[in-house]
């Protein structure tokens, strides 16, 4: 859904807020940004699932929780309520406030070969040079599945940069994958994030994202002002990870 965005350096900024200060940042953005060419316009939006993946010993997820500077996180990607004819597999990477990602597609049929790599392998490379693409990170970590999230993505593109976007994710749901490599899943195998029965309620928590080139616009610091927006560290994969090992779950368990 999204455009090739390929080694693109951009600033990724997120805030968690109501749902009516999400409701009104949206009209206040409408003279500058226009939905998403890619959402639909009957729906505002799309269906977004990403399966992230991990090392035995949760290595991505550490590196996020404790900000290592240099870090990276591999994923895959797909759109609607259950993969279609193709799959994103992305590697996304970050330095300091700078984030960007390697990302292509493949046949779904040919995801479970993907995951075929040497049991052998448990190297632990350095970040000084950073893998690149999705297989490099499967082979070098062993990766396997941990963590399969869903959410509704209300995605507004620029109409004055070369590249800016804002995204507004809704009813955030999840379930453990178990390093299996089945994608599917219907939203009653699914956990909401927070309290499920407060979801639909006009004032649930949004994640909002401003997503920049290097240099941050006038538009968004007007923007982050405006509406007092506090910058929070927030990851939808550190989130639920963090609950699960609160609740007792052991990080191999989570991969296995």
């Amino acid at each position: 859904m999204e455009a090739d965005l390929n080694g693109l350096r951009r600033r990724e900024l997120k805030y968690t807020v109501p749902g009516s200060l999400a409701l009104a940042i949206r009209d206040y953005i409408q003279p500058l940004f226009s939905l998403d060419k890619h959402a639909s316009p009957e729906q505002g939006g799309y269906l977004v699932n990403n399966v992230y993946l991990d090392t035995p010993g949760l290595r991505f997820y550490y590196d996020t929780k404790f900000r290592q500077e240099t870090r990276l996180k591999p994923r895959v990607r797909y759109y609607g309520p259950e993969p279609d004819n193709f799959l994103a597999l992305e590697v996304k990477h970050r330095h300091n406030a700078i984030s960007w990602k390697r990302r292509r597609q493949i046949p779904v049929d040919e995801w479970p070969g993907v995951l075929e790599v040497s049991k052998s392998v448990r190297t632990t490379p350095s970040f000084i040079d950073l893998p690149e693409t999705f297989e490099e990170v499967n082979h070098l970590y062993c990766t396997a599945p941990v963590l399969h999230v869903r959410y509704f993505r209300e995605p507004y593109t620029s109409d004055v940069d070369e590249y800016g976007r804002i995204t507004f994710d809704r009813a955030l749901r999840y379930r453990l994958a178990h390093g299996l490599s089945e994608l599917r899943g219907s939203d009653d195998d699914m956990t909401y994030y927070g309290d499920q029965a407060s979801v639909q309620e006009e004032d649930s928590p949004v994640v909002l994202e401003i997503k920049t080139a290097a240099f941050i616009p006038h538009w968004a610091t007007d923007l982050i002002r405006r509406f007092s927006l506090v910058q929070r560290g927030y990851s939808k994969y550190c989130y639920v990870i963090d609950a699960c090992l609160e609740n007792g779950h052991d990080a191999m368990e989570l991969t296995l």
